[in-house]
């Protein structure tokens, strides 16, 4: 009970923090123009064939990609180049990790659409944030998770096409998780 009350504790500090406004221009720092991404897994595999992996992860995951405007535009001494394009994200998930622990990622990231028409849109991205969740034997199946929360990296490669997005997460030598999803602008 107190480890979920934690994990909805740091869900209600990002969404404080993420409701606060900006400084620079006084203006909520939820735009429009900024799209908000609600998720669930489809599908989950492991590399190694270990019977104590679960393959139903169970997730729910929101993501908010700010608006384009919103982004730091940083001109380079060259002009601008594709990292100028890069737009910015924060989101929480919950889900059962390998070993069927309820599991806490909060995270945020940037994401580069190499591929854009009026229906389509391919991405890349990639996001680091809090994991929480592995305990009791498992606690050392992930580095770093010494107080029961550890750093994370994720990448992600997608594609939406009109509001339905799909995505695949490599998540480190364990295995990948492939998403489906709905975009809301």
């Amino acid at each position: 009970m107190i480890k979920r009350i934690t994990a909805l504790t740091a869900l209600g500090v990002l969404a404080t923090g993420l409701s606060i406004t900006s400084h620079a221009d006084t203006q909520p720092l939820f735009q429009q123009g900024g799209e908000l991404l609600l998720q669930t897994s489809l599908f989950t595999t492991h590399y190694s064939n270990d019977p104590d992996h679960h393959e139903k992860q169970r997730l729910i995951n929101l993501e908010w990609t700010f608006a384009e405007k919103d982004n730091i535009n940083i001109q380079r001494p060259a002009g601008s180049d594709w990292r100028d394009e890069i737009r910015w994200l924060v989101g929480g998930a919950t889900f059962k990790n390998s070993f069927n622990q309820q599991s806490t990622y909060l995270y945020a990231g940037g994401r580069y659409n190499y591929f854009e028409n009026e229906t389509t849109r391919a991405y890349a991205k990639l996001t680091a944030g809090l994991l929480h969740g592995y305990r009791g034997e498992y606690r050392d199946k992930i580095p770093f998770n010494r107080f029961g929360v550890a750093p994370a990296i994720l990448p992600a490669f997608g594609v939406e096409h009109h509001r339905v997005n799909l995505e695949m997460i490599p998540f480190g030598t364990a295995g990948v998780m492939f998403n489906i999803g709905y975009v809301f602008r």
